[in-house]
């Protein structure tokens, strides 16, 4: 059983509570948790023009089919997931607005539209040493010649099943934790920057309410 270190429950909410704050900010591990953004499941067939329709016309963006990718709008955010299998990202506290739109936007569809919110949480990594700190961890390769902006996988951090995807050149990254392991990950990237330190700071969501 592992032992945690003694920390302060702020932690989470993205609130400076560790000593590395001091650390420069050029050389360290920038990291927010983006609390509460919805997170819905969608399973469906890749291979129907009027599936793919639906979905363009229900959240304005066109659903990612190519394997290990990602589409943006500013509103939400498309993760291919598998052959049928996506995740929504959407703002705060719409994830029941997302979900009853594309229920009836594909109600005539074999398809399934899933609310996943509570079993989620999103961390934001960015800095000059986000991917070399991944990689400590994450088997995938993220050489920016394999995996930059708009790639996405789903893969392990240590012992934790997680899913990624690169949002800028900076580089900067999302990462989707099952709840559950919110704090064995939290301890492993602890562990992982010992040497550039990390700055726990407020991210502004990119994730904005459509006018």
């Amino acid at each position: 059983m592992l032992n945690y270190p003694e920390r302060n429950t702020l932690h989470a909410s993205g609130t400076p509570v560790t000593a590395t704050a001091t650390i420069l900010s050029e050389r360290a591990l920038l990291a927010s948790w983006l609390n509460g953004l919805a997170i819905v499941n969608l399973r469906g067939n890749a291979e129907d023009p009027e599936f793919l329709s639906a979905i363009s016309e229900t959240l304005n963006i066109a659903l990612p089919v190519q394997p290990c990718s990602s589409m943006f709008d500013g509103v939400h955010r498309l993760v291919w997931a598998g052959p049928d299998d996506w995740f929504v990202i959407g703002p705060k506290g719409q994830a029941s607005l997302i979900e009853m739109r594309l229920r009836t936007a594909l109600a005539k569809m074999h398809c399934a539209v899933t609310d996943v919110s509570s079993g989620y949480t999103l961390l934001h990594l960015s800095g000059t040493p986000a991917r070399e700190v991944l990689a400590q961890g994450c088997p995938l390769d993220l050489h920016p010649r394999v995996f930059g902006p708009g790639s996405s996988a789903g893969s392990l951090f240590f012992k934790t099943s997680i899913w990624l995807w690169q949002t800028d050149e900076e580089p900067s990254y999302e990462v989707l934790v099952r709840k559950s392991f919110m704090d064995y990950f939290w301890l492993m990237l602890e562990r992982s920057t010992q040497e550039c330190g990390m700055l726990i700071r407020h991210v502004e969501s990119q994730y904005k309410e459509a006018l």
